[in-house]
């Protein structure tokens, strides 16, 4: 990888559960100067639907406006890079002004949705040195689209596995979002009729005002309770406290989705089990059937000896190789390495 000590980043990724913060704290700890903004101009309620329903032009102006005002923040700088990750608003022109008063930058761009989700993701395409999906399938249909896996963070390394603090068999913590609800209820509903398991479910929403549309019109939803939905994230150091004391996690995907989530490689990096519906997992160079459970999400059964069964470690360059710092790695590498 190129020393990027003394090189500048432009960093514009949207607010997501602090992991922008992540990664800017990892390319600082790699040497570089690092600018960051959010991609969306605001993150309220509305502006989020407008931009996730690709109304944007019902907000152009303010998106016009906010991307002008960065231009201008940065136009003193000499920028290296623009890091894009799992963009949504920036403006094509934003990029080309960009590129105009740095001619040397390199635009280097990820995605953690995958093409199908986000088509309009492959507009970037054409003005990126890399661009990188952590979705195999996006990779496998398009040349010019690099596979990178998402990553964890030194804290679900620094996790403690002692057999005796752990209070909870199977544990879920994650947004409410297509059948997952429904999933984790049919999970818990055998695990019930098994004593001696013990869980901790979180099911969470962003919005009362999302949830109460969705429960409104989406089929999936009109079954969950809202006694079961807090409205309120968990704080980083609480889902780390929760996973920490649990044996199993469960990870259900969008059913749109084949790219792992980033819950599944941090139960990777934390040495924990995993209970999931992606069998493209089966996939990785870190599969094993006695830390990971395939569930079928249209005929959920679950084998209580897999929770009997300890943990297997796997080689120490596997966990390695999903660190947050190897994935900046990867990214930044230079072509000629």
């Amino acid at each position: 990888m190129q020393e990027l000590r003394g090189k500048t980043v432009l960093l514009l990724a949207p607010k997501f559960f602090g992991y922008e913060i992540e990664i800017k704290k990892e390319l600082e700890n790699l040497g570089a100067k690092v600018i960051y903004f959010d991609e969306r101009p605001k993150n309220d309620f509305f502006t989020k639907v407008f931009i996730r329903l690709n109304l944007k032009s019902f907000i152009f102006k303010k998106i016009e406006e906010y991307y002008k005002n960065i231009l201008e923040s940065i136009k003193k700088e000499n920028i290296d890079y623009l890091f894009l990750v799992n963009v949504e608003t920036v403006p094509l022109k934003f990029i080309e002004k960009t590129i105009l008063i740095n001619p040397k930058l390199k635009v280097l761009t990820y995605f953690w949705d995958s093409v199908k989700n986000r088509k309009k993701s492959l507009e970037y395409l054409s003005y990126s040195n890399k661009f990188f999906s952590f979705d195999l399938k996006d990779a496998e249909a398009n040349m010019r689209i690099e596979f990178l896996p998402l990553f964890y963070i030194d804290d679900y390394k620094n996790i403690n596995n002692i057999e005796n603090e752990l209070i909870y068999d199977i544990s879920f913590i994650g947004t409410v979002h297509s059948d997952r609800y429904k999933i984790i209820k049919q999970i818990e509903k055998q695990i019930n009729n098994n004593n001696g398991l013990k869980t901790y479910f979180y099911f969470y929403s962003p919005s009362k005002i999302l949830f109460f549309f969705q429960k409104l019109f989406k089929k999936d939803f009109k079954y969950i309770e809202w006694s079961d939905v807090s409205f309120k994230s968990l704080s980083k150091l609480d889902v780390i406290d929760v996973i920490e004391k649990s044996k199993c996690i469960i990870d259900i995907q969008h059913p749109l989705q084949t790219g792992l989530t980033m819950r599944t490689i941090e139960m990777l990096g934390a040495k924990k089990k995993i209970l999931t519906t992606n069998s493209e997992i089966k996939k990785y160079d870190f599969y094993n059937s006695n830390n990971i459970f395939l569930l079928d999400r249209n005929n959920v059964k679950i084998d209580i000896e897999f929770f009997e069964k300890k943990y297997k470690d796997l080689n120490d360059d596997i966990y390695k190789k999903y660190s947050i710092n190897q994935w900046l790695k990867t990214i930044f590498r230079d072509e000629n390495e």
